[in-house]
């Protein structure tokens, strides 16, 4: 099973997203844990590397279940998703991964995200209880099942 940390990072009510060149979707920057790494690691390196920003102190906001099923074939992967209100560094003016971009807060529900990523921002946004979470997903990304606990 995959893992991945991803982190909202929030500073003067609006928060860094990035666009990825694939969809046109606006993500939140992380990406993939390495072996014997973790969550807390994983998420300082893998924003770094995509922003060039440093996190001070992310704090672990949702765990998610995502299943992907298409064409009889099943991936599953866990999400540790962080949020974070300072940071150390540069932005960088090109990230590899897509398009770095400070949105404001009132912005982001209206901006093109996947399907969870909604509910997600949603809940880090406005509740500072930890969600956990499972989504379901069918081809081309449609999501048809979540649940809360």
């Amino acid at each position: 099973m995959q893992r991945v940390t991803n982190c909202i990072l929030r500073h003067k009510n609006h928060i860094l997203l990035l666009q990825k060149p694939s969809k046109g979707w606006y993500a939140m920057p992380g990406g993939k844990m390495e072996q014997g790494e973790n969550i807390k690691e994983s998420v300082t390196r893998e924003f770094n590397e995509e922003t060039g920003l440093y996190l001070i102190e992310p704090q672990l906001r949702g765990v998610f279940t995502m299943v992907k099923t298409e064409s009889n074939t099943v991936k599953e992967w866990m999400m540790y998703t962080f949020l974070c209100d300072r940071f150390e560094g540069e932005l960088l003016e090109q990230s590899k991964e897509g398009k770095l971009e400070w949105v404001p807060i009132e912005e982001v529900s209206k901006l093109p995200t996947a399907p969870s990523d909604k509910f997600i921002h949603h809940h880090l946004l406005q509740d500072e209880t930890i969600l956990y979470g499972s989504f379901e997903y069918g081809s081309d990304y449609q999501l048809t099942d979540y649940r809360f606990n």
